[in-house]
Order: structure tokens, then sequence, then C-alpha cells
């Protein structure tokens, strides 16, 4: 009796050979970070999606971007979604689709040079009548510090390290950020020692992944994931080997 690869001709065989499950060339998602890929943060992040990608036979790039363009590529069609954004920024993207399961916490602090300076959330700003500074792609931000400060008493600044530069020379009074991106910059040099300090907390809200509409199908596929993450002690692992990756420079 012949075997079925010597009743099948050359070609069908090679067709049924390239269709098959294993020979087919591996998914590929493209998302888009604005979190800085040395920080805890960013060692986190990276640890979290690649290993929920990977559950879903998913190869994973991630690009780093700042906020703003992150948002403009997203919509643009060079990535397939965006690992960290507010809960906010949904209704500000409705294209976007979010995974519902959070992960993590984003603090956001205002950080001071002047010595006396001193927050107590987003409040505390409401007729403070400081010049207050923030990055560049932030809408939510924007929108919380439009409603307690005036709008010409706000500026942005491209990244983290002109802020805090703009900062120190005197050309605001606070700087509003992501403690995630700011306090490893502040153990490194040259912001290491030059006495800017963060003034405190304004807000702290769960962070989610967005989507493109092209990849909605994986939101709850995603969802389960990171709830598992959450529950079994994953999370918790990869927060403790970020610590060991995040060395101050």
């Amino acid at each position: 009796m012949r075997s079925i690869s010597q009743l099948l001709s050359p070609a069908l065989l090679a067709a049924l050979v390239l269709a098959s499950p294993s020979s087919r060339a591996q998914d590929k998602i493209v998302m888009a970070t604005f979190v800085d890929k040395d920080s805890y943060a960013g060692h986190l992040l990276d640890l979290i999606y690649r290993d929920a990608f990977r559950q879903l036979h998913i190869e994973l790039e991630l690009r780093s971007y700042p906020a703003m363009r992150a948002s403009v590529e997203t919509a643009a069609g060079n990535a397939d979604g965006e690992i960290s954004r507010s809960y906010e920024y949904g209704p500000m993207h409705p294209e976007l689709v979010r995974v519902e399961t959070p992960l993590l916490e984003a603090t956001t602090s205002a950080f001071a040079y002047r010595a006396g300076i001193h927050v107590h959330g987003l409040e505390s700003l409401r007729g403070a009548g400081y010049r207050i500074e923030y990055r560049a792609g932030y809408p939510v931000i924007h929108q919380h510090l439009l409603g307690v400060a005036a709008e010409n008493s706000l500026s942005t600044a491209a990244d983290a390290e002109l802020g805090l530069r703009k900062l120190a020379a005197g050309r605001s009074d606070l700087y509003v950020d992501s403690d995630e991106m700011v306090l490893p910059l502040l153990e490194r040099a040259p912001y290491k020692g030059m006495g800017i300090y963060k003034a405190g907390m304004i807000e702290s809200n769960p962070i989610y992944c967005y989507l493109a509409p092209r990849r909605a199908d994986l939101a709850p596929r995603l969802a389960a994931i990171f709830k598992k993450m959450r529950s079994n002690g994953t999370l918790d692992r990869y927060r403790a080997l970020a610590r060991t990756q995040t060395t101050p420079r």
C-alpha cells in the first residue's frame, strides 16, 4: 500500500505543507509606547506585553514615540494600538478599542525647583497662580489642568527632560508628568542633585491598552490574560524583575 505522500502530487503536497499552522508566518502586532524603555515602568510594560502576546502566539514589536506622536502613528495605521493610556483617553479616541482590564496605576505628580511649593491633588492648583508645564501629547492631563488653571498659565514640553530643564531655568513653576517618567530621570545625571523635587501628587489612575479596530478581536482575549496575570501572581513577579532590570545611570 502506498503512503499518502506517494498518492499526492508534489504540487499538492507542497501546498498542504505551506497551509499547515506550523509553517505559517507568525502573526505580528506593532504597539506604540511613550514610556522610557529603560525606566522601571518601561521594563515592566515590556515584560507584561511580551508575555501576553506570546500567549496569543503573536510576535510583538514595541515602537517608542513621544506621547503625541504615538496617537498620530496609531491613527495613521502605522501602529496597531497603544499600551498605556488612561480610561478617559477612550472618549477622546472613539475609533480605538479599550482592553477593559487595567494592569497598572499611573501616578501624575507636580515637580518643582523653587523651594517651598507643595501640591495636594489637582484642586490645590486652583487659584495658585503657578506657571504649569506638562508633557505634550497628554490630552487628559491638559483637560484636567484647564479645570483648575487659566489656559495662559499652561505650556507644554516636548519631553520630560526638556520640561525639567525649563523648570530648573525658572521658565515654569511646576512640571506635571507621571512619576514613572520623571523619577528615574531624577536619579540620573544631570538631574540628580539639581534640586528638582516632587512637590506632590496630582492624581493616580489605572492605565489601559487600546487597540486599532482591525485588532479589536484581541481585546477580550487580552483582558482575560491581564486578569489572570493579576490573580496568579505573574504581575507581582514581573514587578520584582523590572526592579532588578532598572539601574540608575
